[in-house]
């Protein structure tokens, strides 16, 4: 879901609001919601359930058992679904770590990552060898 946005404010709203939503989930840009027609589905892992973005509507019908630790918890939109997760108030270093798995986990940002603290370490050493005044 790439969006061209006029100005830095909105951008970084946008990009806020996108990562509130890959918190709850998996977002899926392949797949197509059978209502509106958008891109824009994902996958509620606390409720097991697909929702789209755009129409803001569960794809996935609750199950009716009342003991089901997914479908009995489950809010009725998934929009109420995002707006709990900002009340329950994640801390910012929670979201660091988030932010730092998700990162880590992937290969080209584990490969940057290394890559990075090797010219660190090497610079460190140069460091080193020179003479101090």
């Amino acid at each position: 879901m790439v969006m061209k946005m006029k100005n830095r404010k909105n951008a970084l709203k946008s990009r806020r609001k996108q990562l509130k939503w890959k918190q709850l989930g998996y977002i899926s840009t392949e797949s197509i919601c059978p209502i509106c027609g958008a891109k824009s589905l994902i996958q509620f892992d606390q409720y097991d359930a697909w929702a789209c973005m755009s129409c803001l509507e569960w794809l996935d019908e609750v199950c009716g058992d009342p003991d089901c630790p997914y479908c009995s918890m489950r809010p009725p939109t998934p929009y109420d679904a995002y707006e709990r997760n900002s009340i329950g108030g994640t801390s910012a270093i929670l979201k660091k770590r988030w932010r730092c798995d998700n990162y880590q986990h992937k290969t080209n940002g584990m490969i940057r990552h290394k890559a990075r603290r090797q010219q660190h370490i090497i610079w460190k050493e140069s460091k080193e060898l020179l003479p101090k005044p």
